[in-house]
C-alpha cells in the first residue's frame, strides 16, 4: 500500500504530506501507519505526523541519557584504574558495561547498582543499538520485552540522581501530540 491508499485524509493535506515523505520516506510513514493500525485507530495525517514526532522525541530523549550513561561508566574504570581515556573511549558500550561488572567490589556509587547493570546489560545494550542506528523506538522489543519495559530496565540500572529526570523526560514527550492512547509511554 501506498501513503496516498493508507491515508484516510490524504487529500487534504496531500501538499503537506509529499513534503514529508520526500525528506522522511514513505517506507518508513507506512511502518508507523502500521504501528497506528495495530492500536486499531484509523490512519489520519495528524495522528500519522504526530506518532512519527513522538518517535523522534522518544529517541533523542533516551540518546540524551545514554550519552550521560556511557560517560558515567567509563567514569567507574577510570576511577578505578589507569585505563586510558583513548582505549576506553573507543571502547562500546557493552565493553564499559563488562568492564564496570567486573570491578563490581570495587565501585560504590550511592545509587548505582552493578547487579541492576548486569541483569539489564542485555535489555541496555539492546536499546543503545536501536538509538544509535536511529531505529523506531516503538517497535523495540527484546527477547519479549516491549518498548517500556526496556525503558523501565534502563531507568532502573540509571544512578539514582539521574532516575526522576529521566522519567520526566520520557513522560513529557507525549507533550502537544495526538497519538493512540495505546503507544503513550508512561513510566
Amino acid at each position: 500500500m501506498s501513503a496516498k491508499e493508507e491515508i484516510i485524509d490524504y487529500a487534504a493535506h496531500s501538499e503537506e504530506i509529499e513534503h514529508w515523505i520526500a525528506l522522511k520516506g514513505e517506507t518508513k510513514y507506512l511502518r508507523f501507519a502500521s504501528i497506528i493500525k495495530n492500536c486499531g485507530t484509523d490512519i489520519q495525517w495528524e495522528i500519522l505526523k504526530d506518532t512519527y514526532r513522538y518517535d523522534k522525541r522518544l529517541l533523542i530523549n533516551i540518546f540524551k541519557y545514554f550519552s550521560f550513561f556511557e560517560e558515567f561508566l567509563r567514569a567507574q574504570i577510570w576511577n578505578l584504574s589507569q585505563v586510558g581515556y583513548k582505549k576506553l573511549e573507543s571502547a562500546f558500550l557493552c565493553e564499559a558495561i563488562d568492564a564496570v561488572i567486573e570491578n563490581k567490589n570495587n565501585i560504590h556509587y550511592e545509587g548505582f547498582s552493578v547487579d541492576l547493570l548486569a541483569k539489564n546489560r542485555d535489555s541496555i545494550n539492546y536499546l543503545r543499538n536501536r538509538i544509535s542506528h536511529n531505529k523506531i523506538i516503538l517497535e523495540s522489543n527484546k527477547d519479549g520485552k516491549t518498548i517500556i519495559q526496556l525503558l523501565i530496565a534502563f531507568k532502573e540500572t540509571l544512578p539514582e540522581s539521574y532516575k526522576h529526570g529521566f522519567v520526566s523526560d520520557i513522560n513529557k514527550c507525549i507533550s502537544k501530540l495526538n497519538i493512540p492512547p495505546c503507544l503513550v509511554i508512561e513510566l
